[in-house]
């Protein structure tokens, strides 16, 4: 599959936006604790993060996009380690996003920009 920057930074923004619905899905269904207000607060802050890159994501992929792989790899592990806490053994799912993504953003940061496909 042929990845643009387009696709991947709405990519970035859909991520953002399915977790702050789970976060708001998975309030009502469960007793409230401290760990439980900490973990949905990380989810809370990584979703917010994803759209904010996704809404700058041409901007990083120019000009940083070792922010974009860093952001990639510390939020996966975060969800790794928090998904654990939690019983969700999805981890492998986790590392093979992951892969995905720092690839593409790698890729695609090192094609030249010939065309501005920002529209």
């Amino acid at each position: 599959m042929k990845e643009t920057k387009k696709s991947l930074k709405i990519y970035f923004v859909v991520v953002g936006i399915l977790g702050l619905l789970s976060v708001i899905i998975s309030i009502p269904e469960s007793t409230f604790s401290v760990e439980l207000i900490f973990i949905e607060g990380i989810y809370v802050v990584m979703s917010v993060m994803f759209i904010f890159y996704g809404v700058k994501f041409y901007d990083y992929l120019q000009r940083s996009p070792k922010t974009l792989i860093n952001f990639v790899f510390i939020s996966l592990g975060l969800r790794t380690i928090l998904g654990l806490l939690s019983s969700q053994w999805a981890s492998l799912a986790l590392i093979l996003l992951g892969w995905y993504l720092v690839h593409n953003v790698k890729k695609l940061s090192t094609q030249p920009s010939v065309v501005d496909d920002r529209k």
